[in-house]
């Protein structure tokens, strides 16, 4: 069921089938395939096919990315760039796990809490922001230049069966919190707190009490949720920035335990999977294993992502990033839509957060190849939520229109 608003859509939930179980731990499988981000060049990694490595011991440390570490011990025998529905081709290094796991020993270099150290730290540890990808150090270095003064530990799962955030905050509310103080010690920050969609469901699916309850920050309950909360806060005064709820997870553990990020998060769920889970696993396991833990149905298509944004998951073997919060597995009748023109309703500029008209750039473009990018209003501010394509009861891609429009004026 979909709701209408003035800026945003609420769309119904479907998160409480599986906040009733806690997060379930997959154990490593016998083969991973750890994706190395920005090290597509042989300098850039630290290890070659046939050696050994521990677990935490580094296997690549490209200049403008962050350092990847093994999540297992084992052999590298290979290298292998492997389709992804999220990133596109990704370069991975294959390692055969041991049967006896070793741990390299880990020291902290941001002991002295500064804010220099904290971000050398972030990359070091290898973090990444979960729901946009951006390596952390590279975002703690942006939003210092910016100055912010408020910073949020983001936990925006405001699409429907998204909920590994939420999960996060409820089984580590306390790690979470210490991530976001050492994040906003190292931007400046003076204020904190905990960006949710709803104060009120965070509150009963998280059970957070004291303290971090009174940090929860609500968006409202509309999606997409971010738009409209950081614009609520700086009408309030604040010069706001978010930070992912398992990037602050994974550096306070950095700090306080010398760990790197090597796992992740991730919601499985849909009318594809027997069982509803959400489950922390290695990064580099073939989402395959993933679906399988899960029960996954025949005939059935994988969405990487959420129904609404993700992209479809065409080879099963693709490896688990961190920017993968969500695997939504449904039959395959369900992704029949029907397509008809346009009635001009106007229920897709209503739902835009950033004020876009869709259905006039829609048909601006309708047959031109080369429309006047002075006509296509504000097409550059889209943020890609895709509400407007969600809400079109004509079945329209609108959002790839708009996209197209981006593109059209970004060339002039």
């Amino acid at each position: 069921m979909i709701s209408f608003f003035s800026s945003g859509i609420r769309l119904e939930q479907q998160k409480s089938r599986t906040m009733k179980a806690k997060i379930l731990a997959l154990p490593a499988p016998e083969v991973l395939y750890v994706p190395l981000p920005g090290a597509q060049a042989l300098t850039d990694r630290c290890v070659r096919a046939g050696e050994t490595v521990l677990r935490f011991s580094q296997l690549s440390m490209p200049g403008s990315h962050v350092a990847v570490t093994s999540p297992v011990s084992g052999t590298v025998t290979g290298f292998q760039a492997l389709p992804h529905p999220v990133r596109g081709m990704v370069d991975c290094a294959v390692i055969r796990q041991d049967s006896e796991e070793q741990e390299l020993t880990l020291r902290a270099p941001g002991m002295e809490h500064t804010p220099d150290e904290l971000i050398r730290l972030a990359a070091a540890a290898g973090i990444i922001d979960e729901y946009d990808g951006i390596p952390l150090f590279k975002k703690l270095k942006r939003l210092r230049r910016m100055k912010i003064d408020w910073l949020g530990a983001n936990v925006l799962d405001d699409e429907p069966y998204v909920c590994s955030g939420l999960a996060v905050l409820r089984e580590n509310p306390q790690g979470v919190q210490q991530g976001l103080k050492l994040a906003a010690l190292a931007v400046g920050a003076k204020k904190t707190g905990i960006a949710v969609v709803s104060s009120f469901r965070a509150r009963s699916y998280s059970r957070v009490s004291g303290q971090i309850a009174d940090l929860l920050v609500g968006s409202g309950g509309r999606y997409p949720a971010r738009p409209g909360l950081l614009k609520r806060l700086r009408r309030q005064g604040h010069r706001p920035g978010l930070v992912g709820v398992q990037a602050l997870e994974a550096f306070a553990q950095a700090a306080e335990r010398g760990i790197p990020q090597t796992t992740t998060v991730i919601t499985v769920a849909g009318e594809g999977v027997s069982r509803w889970q959400n489950l922390r696993v290695p990064l580099g396991m073939p989402i395959e294993d993933l679906l399988s833990a899960c029960g996954r149905k025949k005939r059935t298509v994988v969405i990487a992502g959420s129904p609404i944004t993700g992209n479809r998951v065409e080879e099963l073997s693709a490896p688990v990033t961190a920017d993968l919060r969500c695997l939504i597995v449904l039959p395959e009748a369900m992704q029949t839509v029907k397509v008809f023109p346009c009635i001009g309703c106007g229920k897709c500029e209503a739902a835009c957060p950033v004020g876009i008209m869709p259905w006039d750039i829609y048909r601006r473009l309708q047959g031109q190849e080369y429309p006047d990018a002075g006509q296509l209003l504000r097409a550059d501010l889209c943020c890609a939520c895709n509400a407007c394509s969600v809400v079109c009861p004509s079945g329209l891609d609108l959002s790839g229109a708009v996209a197209r429009a981006m593109e059209i004026k970004e060339r002039g």
